[in-house]
């Protein structure tokens, strides 16, 4: 009787010890499963925003390189709006965005003063060598590389990131406005015109990042902001 009682409490102790096993393998497996990030509490790898847009880590890039799949060449093709200007392939250039700029915190990071841009883009000795496999992956001779930029399709002031997946060779062309020492084309125009909008509270920027990735070209008109002045100058 005690024997046994003794033995319906041992059998109990080691099943006990056996679940604890299980829940300690379990607890082993689901996190070799589990994605650790690094201390900036951003997901290394990136994942898709809602619209589309690629949410990349950090700033799209590190010292070792951009971030993204560079395409195969000659997979893309430069497309053209209604009104003739060019447009990226959205699969190959989607837009992507610095997550850590947010709608709620603009003041203190696109629009902050002393400036934000320089703060977050590359070095030319990681753009130069993506620009020209892009321009490879979008079909283009290299001997044209001078007349293309390596564009943000979402720009830096608007939070754009500089993973590979944001950036395309946009043809150096003007046909609305005039180059200045801030418009160098006519996206750049968008571009600058939208981010004083953001700065002024008209606009958020997580709607300039949704526009300039669906079509810059209608930016403007999409985010419901007067049309650019044909002077403006930036």
């Amino acid at each position: 009787m005690v024997r046994g009682a003794v033995t319906e409490v041992g059998s109990g102790v080691m099943r006990s010890r056996c679940n604890a096993a299980i829940l300690v393998v379990l607890v082993v497996v689901l996190a070799g499963c589990t994605h650790v990030g690094g201390g900036t509490g951003v997901a290394a790898s990136p994942v898709p925003h809602a619209s589309g847009i690629i949410v990349a880590a950090g700033h799209g890039w590190t010292p070792a390189g951009l971030d993204g799949p560079i395409p195969p060449p000659g997979s893309c093709h430069i497309r053209q709006a209604a009104d003739g200007r060019p447009l990226p392939d959205p699969a190959c250039t989607p837009g992507a965005i610095d997550g850590a700029v947010t709608d709620a915190d603009t003041a203190t990071t696109v629009c902050r003063k002393g400036g934000y841009t320089s703060s977050v883009r590359p070095p030319e000795s990681l753009t130069e060598p993506a620009k020209r496999r892009l321009l490879a992956a979008y079909g283009i001779p290299e001997s044209q590389i001078g007349g293309y930029e390596l564009d943000h399709l979402i720009d830096l002031a608007a939070g754009g990131a500089s993973d590979v997946r944001n950036l395309w060779p946009e043809p150096d062309t003007f046909t609305q406005f005039h180059p200045s020492g801030f418009v160098h084309n006519d996206k750049d125009a968008v571009e600058s015109y939208t981010f004083h909008a953001i700065c002024a509270g008209k606009v958020t920027v997580s709607a300039v990042q949704n526009a300039m990735a669906t079509n810059w070209t209608t930016t403007v008109a999409t985010l419901g902001l007067p049309p650019i002045p044909p002077d403006y100058q930036g």
